[in-house]
């Protein structure tokens, strides 16, 4: 169910940081969006572990909700607030590249991973990929 939430959590995650296409507007070559998406994970991640809370801000879409490995629900306000206080803090992001799918959806791109962040939560060192 962890390896679940992790792989959703990255998905919804980018939803909201890729640029969205007119309707009607043509779809670019799929090596394009590949790279546009691997990009935006790469700034995903580095914000992350800067623990900029207003570059990840970008990616969460104002209804953005996050169910944590202890079950708590949190919202996109809840998870700034931890980034900027230092309650959550990301040493490494490991992706598993067997796991990644880059799937566009007209003007949506879905992208899944499983995740190994490393950090701390609540002030303890904490490794949620186990």
């Amino acid at each position: 169910m962890l390896r679940s939430m992790l792989r959703i959590s990255a998905s919804f995650a980018l939803l909201a940081a890729l640029p969205s296409r007119a309707s009607g507007q043509a779809s670019t070559d799929s090596s394009a969006v590949v790279a546009e998406v691997r990009q935006a994970v790469r700034r995903y991640d580095e914000a992350l572990r800067r623990a900029d809370a207003a570059a990840v801000g970008q990616f969460f879409a104002p209804e953005y909700v996050f169910v944590n490995a202890r079950g708590e629900r949190l919202t996109r306000a809840d998870r700034l607030a931890n980034l900027r206080t230092g309650r959550t803090s990301v040493d490494t992001v490991a992706h598993a590249p067997q796991e990644e799918q880059i799937r566009p959806y007209g003007n949506v791109v879905l992208y899944s991973t499983l995740l190994t962040p490393v950090g701390r939560y609540s002030g303890q060192a904490h490794q949620l990929g186990q």
